[in-house]
């Protein structure tokens, strides 16, 4: 059996995948197949086309000092400043964004987007990488789940990471394709899809946890698809072998800042499992997984 790891999505998050891969090269431990949603694809087509952890949190750091990536104006949806005044215009700016999009695609440009994705990867392909990679998004004109396997990294890595109204869509000939963890935020399918047969799930999400009343349809509306989208995520992970949480859903998606911290985290959920991703991957795992497969 292959051993293979699903990147689940998660904004910023998911630079908490990069310290996991980290402490799986420490110990010797390397996927030979990886999958990543949105963030995750970003961070797995990395890995994979280098085919080491090495060196990723460093790309990851320059990708967030880039004039590109400062032009995608995520910081419009996040501040970790101490002035009121300055949170309550970050608040007021994500909470009523959605209006702009009634006469825009998205909030980040077009240009910015692209060039953002074809400087980090330019020509590189998934014929390219060391390490057995795929991602996924959701085609919005026929609603598939779209697994890229083959192609430019730089374009399959944008339609994962095609956030609905933040980034503009990826769009191929007929088909418009936006962020993968719509439709499948944990690659648990895709990962499998390529040949791994036992899978390594990293989730960047929890149970949500509200408190009082609700006193808006809006708010009504924000629970609900909360709720939707957390069982829709248990129902991926009751597919893999083994599911890692690094502790992050503190953190804002768009929190880019906290680099050292998410990653450190990663690390700590990682070595938290080590036993157990290495017990995954011994010939008796392997037996008792073909015996009940057969029995069940």
């Amino acid at each position: 059996m292959s051993f293979g790891v699903a990147l689940g999505g998660g904004g910023a998050k998911g630079l908490a995948h990069i310290g996991v891969l980290e402490v799986l090269e420490e110990y010797d431990i390397k996927p030979r197949y990886v999958a990543g949603t949105s963030i995750g694809a970003l961070v797995g087509a990395l890995y994979c086309s280098q085919g080491s952890a090495t060196g990723l949190q460093e790309r990851a750091r320059q990708m967030i000092a880039s004039e590109e990536f400062k032009d995608l104006e995520l910081d419009k949806f996040y501040t970790s400043a101490e002035n009121i005044f300055e949170r309550f215009r970050n608040e007021l700016f994500e909470k009523f964004y959605l209006g702009s999009l009634l006469f825009k695609k998205s909030h980040s440009k077009y240009d910015a987007t692209k060039k953002i994705y074809y400087d980090m990867f330019g020509t590189t392909s998934f014929e390219d990488c060391e390490i057995n990679f795929a991602c996924n998004a959701l085609d919005i004109q026929s609603g598939e789940e779209i697994v890229f396997k083959h192609g430019l990294l730089a374009d399959a890595v944008w339609a994962s990471c095609a956030i609905p109204g933040i980034f503009p869509p990826f769009v191929q000939e007929q088909r418009i394709f936006v962020d993968g963890g719509v439709i499948d935020n944990i690659p648990v399918g895709p990962v499998r899809s390529i040949g791994a047969d036992n899978v390594v799930a990293i989730y960047l999400s929890k149970r949500p946890n509200y408190d009082g009343m609700p006193n808006t349809g809006f708010q009504i509306n924000q629970r609900s698809y909360s709720f939707m989208k957390y069982h829709l995520d248990q129902r991926i992970l009751a597919l893999a072998d083994l599911v890692i949480q690094p502790n992050v859903t503190e953190f804002h998606w768009a929190d880019f800042s906290s680099v050292d911290v998410l990653i450190e985290r990663g690390r700590q959920a990682a070595i938290h499992s080590i036993d157990t991703i290495k017990s995954i991957n011994t010939r008796r795992y392997r037996l008792k997984k073909v015996f009940r497969a057969l029995f069940s």
